[in-house]
């Protein structure tokens, strides 16, 4: 049977392309002006270079933290390889990669939906996501905080399609590769960060208990990715580092001072994310378009087959636990970066609550009457002004832009190709290079240190480059 994009109108979509594509350009255009931070990014490669790949990762196992994976990712970085030019390919990757990932994770969950409406479903959520992003730089354009949460993060999306899909299988050969596959994401996504190990085994484990307490029943291919984040938590933790990185707060494994600071944390931020963008009215609107999986058999509809508060304490206890390691491990308010995370888990887990309502209720005689009230001209009037305030005030989207269109990024990136030219001329022992004359905060998160010549960054770029030492010109840079 032929499918028609569900109760939305052809001016519903065509707004929320635009928004899509409002999110979406800057941070594609700032791509292509990224370059390789001071911060870590020469460090790993340097690393790597004079050690190898496989000894740089002992280094930080052994003296930081046991985050194998994201650490195999920064040692083996494009510039290990030489290939510079590739940190302005890969935060436009990644973006492209977030999108597709969730879009594959929208259509398992949503396959009753037509694939226009699974679209913009995405494009919202990304939209969403841009609009009150705790740090652009750190979820696309810093290699070091990437491969530590947003590629588990889209490695995340992906783990939970593969978890899906697997139960649809038919062909054993192909469901024993799939039963592989996800192991290996398990390893990676726990191997990334304590934020993602924590939403691993909050999520296998409640699917687990869920089907114990409630079905009866016992999944051992759940059992298995289980174990297998067992295991990859124990390799995370076993690592010697951990213990040095630790040993520097006095409130570092503290259980309850860092559930209670986690969850005080979340509160604020929800109040924030509620205020500053349009989710409240968003979720209205959304109702009349998952009611169509509400009301079919379609085998997808017993994944949001759950009591809604029950999958509301779920949501909210994932939430805080994805903050409570920041707490736990160094004593701190979680970094931006954790942040950028659990406000992705905020989002996905707002939608999927209220897919979990319409269901539970779709059969109640008082849901039609609802269902009115989203589908109403009202509500839709509401949101667009909502909508358009929230851009208004956005921080990062007026971060984002300012860097783009006030030339700040088309500096920044002049001045860092002309410190290329310097650090890769032969002849030169002692690198003089110039004060950066713009610092975009979409791209820029520091740089190696004007006075300190044997300061860390400095030496790790140094070494890189086969260069004495690097020096900045003048201590004030100018402004753009």
């Amino acid at each position: 049977m032929k499918q028609s994009i569900t109760n939305l109108s052809p001016l519903r979509n065509a707004v929320a392309l635009f928004l899509f594509g409002l999110a979406l350009l800057p941070l594609l255009i700032l791509s292509f002006y990224n370059h390789p931070s001071a911060v870590d990014d020469f460090c790993f490669a340097d690393t790597a270079l004079k050690y190898g790949i496989w000894q740089g990762q002992k280094f930080y196992y052994d003296g930081w933290t046991g985050r194998y994976f994201s650490n195999l990712v920064v040692h083996a970085s494009p510039l290990v390889w030489g290939w510079y030019d590739a940190y302005r390919f890969i935060p436009a990757l990644l973006v492209i990669a977030w999108i597709a990932s969730l879009y594959s994770l929208v259509s398992e969950l949503l396959p009753t939906l037509f694939i226009g409406t699974r679209l913009i479903a995405v494009g919202l959520i990304f939209f969403l996501y841009v609009l009150v992003l705790p740090s652009p730089v750190e979820s696309f354009f810093w290699l070091a905080a990437v491969a530590s949460y947003t590629i588990p993060t889209i490695f995340s999306f992906y783990l939970l399609t593969v978890i899906i899909r697997w139960y649809s299988i038919r062909h054993q050969p192909l469901k024993t590769l799939t039963t592989i596959w996800a192991c290996f994401l398990v390893f990676a996504i726990v191997g990334s960060s304590e934020t993602n190990l924590v939403w691993v085994l909050l999520v296998l484990g409640g699917l687990l208990g869920y089907q114990l307490v409630f079905l009866r029943r016992l999944d051992w291919f759940l059992v298995g990715l289980l174990v297998m984040a067992l295991f990859s938590t124990w390799l995370l933790f076993r690592a010697p580092g951990n213990a040095i990185r630790m040993g520097g707060n006095p409130h570092s494994g503290d259980f309850l001072f860092s559930t209670g600071a986690a969850f005080g944390y979340l509160a604020g931020a929800i109040v924030e994310w509620v205020i500053k963008t349009p989710v409240l009215l968003l979720g209205i609107l959304w109702i009349p378009i998952v009611r169509r999986l509400a009301r079919s058999d379609h085998p997808a509809r017993r994944f949001f087959m759950i009591h809604p508060l029950l999958a509301v304490l779920f949501w909210l206890g994932l939430l805080g636990g994805l903050i409570f390691p920041s707490y736990y491990g160094i004593g701190i308010a979680p970094a931006p970066r954790v942040m950028n995370v659990t406000y992705t888990f905020f989002l996905l887990g707002w939608f999927y609550v209220i897919t979990v309502w319409v269901v539970h209720t779709e059969r109640r005689i008082w849901f039609d009457r609802r269902l009115k009230m989203a589908q109403s001209v009202w509500i839709t009037g509401i949101a667009a002004l909502w909508i358009a305030a929230n851009v208004y005030k956005s921080n990062s989207l007026r971060q984002i832009y300012g860097d783009w269109l006030s030339g700040r990024a088309a500096a920044y990136n002049r001045d860092m190709t002309d410190r290329q030219r310097i650090l890769n001329d032969p002849a030169i022992e002692v690198a003089h290079l110039p004060v950066l004359s713009a610092t975009p905060p979409t791209l820029f998160n520091n740089d190696i240190d004007p006075a300190d010549p044997q300061h860390l960054w400095n030496r790790c770029e140094a070494g890189y480059y086969g260069k004495k030492v690097v020096i900045l010109d003048s201590l004030t840079a100018k402004k753009p």
